[in-house]
């Protein structure tokens, strides 16, 4: 616990404040809080929005179960509507969503009840002072005094401005430094925050056609509502009107009541729903107020032993619900960074330059989200008012026909950074997407140049394989010997017929005979046992990949990247050979993949359909296909047909896929959704895949100890000329050395970054460098399509929560779906 000799002076019982004071409370630490109004919690026809970012928090403080239980109905439904009140589109579900997701789901209440519950949880409720406003705030030599209107002076150590928007404390903090160190502030910031929009917010009672749980946008050109339902019969409103231009500092209006009804006159016929209009709203109403809605974020927050919070550092646009949220992360963030401090000198009195250096860490953490959101909630309003026509086109058009992961993605998508208290325990809450603090450490994405150096590896090894492949198919006659052998229409090294129709099709037919042509030497072993068990080997270790590749291909994550097109991928690595094109697929996936959001949002989830389908459509599509080219036979005619009938299969491996997932949701409906069963589907599938290639490589590997016409160089690695090969059996074999050695550097290297990946952002304990050894090791005991699985099975599982971090610092294992953490 904090030394008790510390003492916070924290003015403002808002939302901010009273957290503050349950935060340093439960830590030890004194405070006093300093509230202007006579009442702790004044009916001021505000409401507020707790989502899981701040409800978290407040869970650890004790406050969570009074406040949904408040609450009573959390925000099941979103309904997004037009000027008619009509239903543009629907985000149903959410509550169970958004707590399967993060633990909590999105509730409103009055603002003043949140405000009730913080208070009564406070023990001693004589530090918590009313009718006290501050005028005056002075730093003294290892103290500050905060004096009142009341004429009482109160001395601490730090005072903690939580008093709004208009923060007297922050005022004062300029005031002060700018007589002591006038460059540390702005002193014209003030006429710099902005101001587009207004707004009247409400609470009514008794009013009829809004559902509860749900929230309601109604989108206008130039104006919008939000209306949520509340506890009880309330139900919670907000207007909100564009100014008609931005207007800076003082030049930020405000308003009277006869102003407030002015407004609010104009726009009594607006529909809500096609049969409800505000003016039913708004006679209906307890409670309202009319103000302006500037949204900025302060450059300093702090200065010396004074330091701001909430809206006092950082204002939001009301429509995304982070204004109160935010505060409790910054509370929380402060807190932490001040119990670091005095744990560094629990002897001795805190100094003013570590104090500072406590209040600089604060902003450090909090800066770039809360600008982050800001920018994002004023983004959201301006669609919702249909600013431009581009703007209105997208509200009317393109949101009603987005994806339901997608907008899932952008109405939820930022709690994961949260901050909490690492003080105080956590509730455990079973979730499937990780906070931060919950990771192993701090995710960061991946630094750019370092995606510019994955791209430039990759495209040299492109290059490679291009000139190996292609380049020296051509000048060492091998593709000439084939284009010979398809004139002479004989199998090479043999007097058998070539076979000159497989679909009818000329076009397609001239194609296959060319690969047809390709492949029998290599099927037969033309130069030797070598070649054949070259190609099976080669085959077995695309097992693996190819059900990797069809598998993210149907994440919904990858949907808007050249991930989700395997079936293409695989048309291009039949015409251009995997070694040159799986380049560039490699390259695109880890690009993909290069923001912490990729690992940690859920829209990697697939349908339980499709993780059961992906295995059996590898073996149908893939792995039967290939073990008939070699099966003993004495019909070329029928030989050259298995390896005909096989060429197509990577790329219809994701349409097999399509059909047997459509078959498991006929026969078993509820496998369209994700299911406890998915985790273990693709776990499943990685293993049995990863197990045919390791099969394959330990039987390749142990015949070559064994034989002494095998060994692995001589399958493995180009011998001879390769610009110069005997025949077309040896040109072919060179041909799908490089393609299999290229392919298999470059994926090496996809699995390696992806380890790394899975460190930097905190899913996983193993460093890249133990990675990077493990997989090069691995690769020659049970083979590199093996180690690519094994590599994918170790990702799915730090991406389902395997190895999340405990409070204490301690790995612990989630299993969010069944609602256990252990």
């Amino acid at each position: 616990m904090a030394p008790r000799q510390f003492k916070v002076v924290i003015v403002g019982g808002s939302v901010a404040g009273l957290s503050l004071a349950l935060m340093l409370e439960q830590n030890g630490i004194d405070f006093v809080v300093l509230e202007a109004y006579p009442e702790i919690a004044p009916q001021v026809g505000a409401s507020i929005s707790i989502q899981p970012n701040g409800m978290r928090t407040l869970a650890q403080l004790g406050c969570a179960d009074a406040v949904l239980e408040q609450a009573q109905y959390p925000v099941d439904k979103v309904i997004f509507r037009d000027s008619n009140g009509e239903e543009l589109s629907t985000l149903g579900g959410l509550t169970k969503t958004i707590v399967d997701q993060y633990g909590y789901p999105i509730i409103f209440l009055d603002r003043r009840m949140l405000i009730q519950s913080m208070y009564d949880k406070i023990q001693d409720k004589s530090k918590v002072l009313t009718s006290q406003r501050v005028v005056t705030v002075e730093n003294l030599p290892n103290s500050v005094a905060v004096t009142t209107a009341a004429g009482k002076t109160f001395t601490g150590d730090i005072v903690i401005g939580a008093d709004g928007i208009h923060s007297k404390v922050r005022s004062e903090m300029w005031r002060i430094a700018q007589n002591k160190i006038p460059l540390w502030v702005d002193a014209a910031e003030q006429q710099e925050v902005p101001c587009t929009y207004v707004c009247i917010f409400g609470i009514s009672e008794g009013v009829k056609g809004i559902e509860k749980g749900t929230m309601t946008s109604v989108f206008n050109e130039h104006f919008s509502y939000l209306v949520p339902s509340g506890p009880g019969d309330k139900t919670y409103w907000f207007l909100v009107r564009n100014l008609g231009k931005t207007v800076y500092g003082d030049d930020i209006p405000r308003f009277t009541k006869d102003e407030e009804y002015t407004f609010a006159k104009q726009h009594f016929n607006d529909q809500i729903t096609p049969t409800l209009k505000f003016v039913d709203l708004y006679k209906s109403k307890t409670a309202s107020v009319y103000t302006t809605l500037p949204e900025y974020v302060y450059k300093q927050w702090y200065s010396e032993r004074i330091v701001t919070v909430g809206d006092s550092c950082h204002k939001f646009e009301p429509l995304t619900g982070q204004g109160g949220n935010n505060a409790i992360e910054t509370a929380a963030s402060l807190v932490n960074n001040l119990v670091a401090a005095l744990k560094e000198t629990p002897d001795k009195p805190l100094s003013t330059v570590r104090i500072v250096e406590a209040f600089k860490a604060t902003q450090t953490q909090r800066e770039d989200r809360v600008w982050t959101l800001v920018q994002a909630a004023h983004t959201r309003q301006s669609v919702e008012c249909m600013e431009t026509p581009v703007k209105k086109f997208i509200a009317r058009k393109v949101l009603p026909n987005i994806p339901r992961w997608m907008m899932m993605t952008r109405f939820i998508g930022n709690y994961a950074p949260a901050p909490s208290l690492n003080t105080l325990p956590h509730k455990i809450k079973a979730h499937a997407v990780p906070y931060h603090d919950e990771l192993l450490r701090q995710p960061k994405s991946r630094a750019r140049g370092v995606t510019l150096f994955l791209l430039a590896t990759y495209v040299l090894l492109a290059l490679v394989a291009r000139h190996f492949l292609f380049t020296a198919g051509n000048s060492n006659g091998t593709f000439g010997l084939i284009r010979e052998a398809l004139v002479q229409g004989v199998v090479p090294g043999g007097d058998a017929p070539l076979r000159r129709s497989y679909t009818g099709a000329a076009g397609i037919d001239k194609l296959l005979g060319f690969l047809v042509t390709m492949f029998l030497p290599a099927v037969n072993g033309a130069v030797g046992p070598q070649q054949s068990v070259q190609l099976m080997y080669f085959m077995s270790t695309l097992v693996p990949l190819l059900a990797i590749m069809t598998l993210e291909g149907f994440r919904p994550r990858n949907s808007l990247t050249l991930v989700a097109i395997p079936s293409v991928w695989g048309l291009l690595f039949q015409l251009g050979g995997i070694g040159f094109v799986g380049q560039l697929y490699f390259f695109f996936s880890l690009y993909a993949a290069g923001h912490v959001n990729y690992y940690i949002r859920q829209e990697r989830e697939i349908s339980a359909s499709v993780s059961k389908a992906v295995l059996p459509a590898i073996i149908v599509g893939f792995v039967l296909p290939s073990l008939s080219l070699f099966f003993p036979t004495t019909n070329m005619h029928l030989h050259q047909g298995a390896i005909a009938l096989w060429q197509p299969m990577p790329v219809v491996i994701g349409l097999i896929t399509r059909l047997f997932s459509w078959i498991i949701r006929r026969l078993q409906p509820s496998a369209k959704h994700t299911s406890t069963d998915t985790g273990k589907n693709f776990k499943t599938m990685y293993l049995i895949t990863g197990m045919i290639a390791a099969a394959v490589h330990l039987t390749v590997v142990f015949n070559c100890i064994t034989s002494k016409d095998l060994s692995l160089a001589r399958i493995f690695l180009p011998s001879g000329d390769s610009f110069a090969p005997k025949d077309i059996g040896h040109g072919v074999l060179i041909f799908f050395q490089y393609d299999f050695l290229l392919c298999t550097l470059g994926f090496l290297i996809w699995g390696g970054v992806t380890m790394w990946d899975l460190y930097r952002f905190g899913l996983s304990s193993i460093s890249p460098l133990v990675a990077i050894g493990g997989i090069l090791a691995a690769s020659a005991v049970i083979g590199p399509g093996a180690v690519i699985a094994s590599v994918w099975f170790w990702r799915e599982r730090a991406m389902s929560g395997a190895a999340w971090k405990s409070t204490n610092g301690k790995l612990t294992t989630v299993v969010a779906q069944k609602g256990v953490k252990s």
